[in-house]
């Protein structure tokens, strides 16, 4: 055990359960530095856990178990991995940070295979070519799929898929809503591939899906797909507000090659 006591916050949580350790709840936390690390804790700690080390709070975390980190796919780089015991004390932190800690993967990357599969991502973009969600069997189980595109800001695309939860999830926003620019967000995502193509897709239950986030990245994300304009004829002047992809047939620019950072 080390006793290291570090501010720590937590990004995101899921149960998981598998023949070798059981039910375990694992955690991605963060130091006031940025640099991430998995941690987890058995059956007997997550009550507590979850309690006292809730999302997006800063605590103080000391005594826990190091050991090397593993697994087919791993939510962040660390080489380390934390275990959260019984002796582990979490107690409150006067330190405020509201930073989500974005990693944004580089589309280029993920599709040229520089990005290792192994590691989950963080990917965001301009949701295109939305399929229909559709009921489809998975291990025995019917379960929800939905296949798309996401576009980042230099117009390149990568394929994506999402199942079960996560396609509910888009499913229940496009019947609440009329969206035009769609903006999603995929953290700890997978890189897979799919009849020959780069595909992202959740990681079981290890992913999160925000749709139309308002992080201060996400806003200034989908203002560079929209253009503002004022038109004026010998009458009346007014302001307009255009999508990427419209008033790109009409300026023969996309937003962002007009954007002035």
């Amino acid at each position: 055990m080390a006793s290291n006591p570090q501010t720590l916050k937590l990004l995101h949580s899921w149960k998981q359960s598998t023949s070798f350790s059981g039910d375990t709840l694992e955690c991605v936390l963060v130091d006031q530095t940025g640099a991430k690390i998995q941690a987890s804790c058995k059956r007997s700690q997550m009550n507590r856990v979850q309690r006292y080390l809730p999302v997006g709070e800063w605590k103080v975390v000391d005594t826990v178990k190091i050991t090397g980190a593993g697994g087919q796919y791993r939510p962040t780089k660390q080489q380390y991995k934390m275990t959260i015991l019984g002796d582990t004390s979490i107690t409150p932190s006067d330190y405020r940070n509201d930073n989500q800690f974005l990693d944004l993967a580089n589309y280029q990357e993920i599709v040229n295979g520089k990005l290792k599969p192994n590691f989950l991502i963080d990917i965001m973009g301009q949701v295109t070519d939305l399929g229909a969600v559709a009921t489809v069997q998975a291990k025995g189980n019917d379960t929800k799929r939905v296949h798309f595109r996401l576009r980042d800001l230099s117009g390149q695309e990568v394929a994506c898929c999402l199942w079960g939860k996560y396609a509910e999830q888009i499913e229940t926003h496009m019947e609440e809503t009329n969206d035009e620019t769609l903006i999603c967000l995929i953290r700890f995502a997978k890189i897979s591939e799919f009849r020959g193509e780069v595909q992202i897709t959740n990681a079981f239950d290890a992913s999160l899906v925000c749709l139309n986030p308002t992080m201060e990245e996400a806003i200034d994300f989908r203002q560079k797909f929209k253009l503002h304009l004022i038109v004026k004829d010998d009458t009346e002047t007014c302001r307009l507000l255009l999508l990427d992809t419209v008033g790109r047939t009409i300026i023969g620019s996309k937003a962002v090659e007009l954007w002035d950072d």
